[in-house]
């Protein structure tokens, strides 16, 4: 017999590079592509790696005989949900504003749906990874930026306006940074890749003694990984990094919580899924320092479909 063969396309841009790929209804990868992001150039000029992949993927889905549903498409940034646009993407401002849903479902005649990718990434988790079964669910994640999303029975649920699109400046110290927002403390300030790269640049210039130092001088990349790896090994300055992370990242997700109420936090992006020494923090954090019944109630768990989270989620509602 034959399996079921309908799957649908999606296109997530992000990055130095955007993937294009083929997903099926098990939430599998079967194919991908990448395309190469331009950025400084217009809007057609942007779009057209993405275009050309997207038609070599289309191209390859019908060769493969696959009944291809639609292109979910997701996007670092804001979105207007009506016109079903992008307000702001930051790396790629040519976008802004851009009839991108329309001009894909000319091109390929195929029903299109835009995400935010931190939401995508939530859909995802929902339907095939660490959420499935969970009416309410909080999705937190922390790379360049912190980002977050609230799936209600399926759907993506909008929180109170003060937080639609600003989760990042929830505040959490008072004595904190200076944020781009004008306000000190933001958490965005506290625990993204930027402020942790912040903290060990601190630790250095007061003379502690890092591995860290070493292996950026070798010319590799500080990442949350590298963090990682150097604070299972026992190095003093990464662990200590860690625990100011966790530190701030326990008070905030308090205060998620608080608002949010889910029945389950999905922790997920970069700095969340590179160790579980984080992991273990937030939940001592629930358990001892939260007066809200509610805060120790929910349980705390990391995502489960890692980088592919958004990409699988942006195809959901097609599927």
């Amino acid at each position: 017999m034959r399996t079921n063969k309908s799957v649908a396309i999606a296109l997530e841009i992000a990055g130095s590079r955007a993937t294009v790929a083929i997903v099926d209804r098990r939430g599998q990868i079967r194919h991908r592509f990448y395309a190469k992001t331009l950025w400084g150039r217009p809007a057609a000029a942007t779009l057209q790696p993405y275009l050309r992949a997207v038609e070599e993927m289309v191209a390859y889905a019908r060769s493969e005989d696959f009944s291809v549903a639609g292109l979910g498409v997701c996007i670092p940034g804001s979105l207007d949900s009506t016109s079903r646009r992008a307000l702001m993407i930051p790396t790629l401002p040519a976008l802004n504003g851009f009839p991108l849903c329309d001009l894909l479902e000319a091109q390929f005649n195929l029903p299109t749906r835009l995400h935010v990718d931190v939401d995508a990434a939530l859909l995802g988790e929902h339907r095939f990874g660490a959420g499935k079964g969970f009416r309410r669910l909080l999705f937190l994640t922390v790379n360049a930026v912190v980002g977050a999303a609230l799936v209600v029975d399926g759907k993506i649920e909008r929180p109170p306006e003060q937080y639609v699109g600003h989760v990042c400046h929830m505040l959490v110290s008072t004595n904190g940074p200076r944020c781009s927002c004008g306000k000190r403390g933001c958490i965005n300030t506290l625990i993204s890749v930027d402020a942790i790269q912040k903290m060990v640049q601190r630790a250095v210039r007061r003379g502690e003694q890092t591995n860290l130092i070493q292996r950026l001088s070798n010319r590799e990349y500080f990442s949350p990984q590298l963090l990682a790896e150097e604070a299972g090994r026992g190095d003093s300055v990464a662990l200590q990094v860690y625990g100011e992370v966790g530190r701030w990242l326990g008070a905030a997700v308090i205060k998620y919580i608080s608002i949010f109420e889910p029945n389950l936090l999905i922790l997920g992006g970069g700095v969340l899924s590179a160790s579980e020494l984080l992991l273990a923090q937030v939940r001592n954090a629930l358990v001892t320092h939260s007066s809200a019944r509610v805060c120790s109630m929910v349980e705390v768990v990391p995502a489960l479909l890692g980088v592919d989270a958004a990409l699988i989620g942006a195809v959901v509602p097609l599927l």
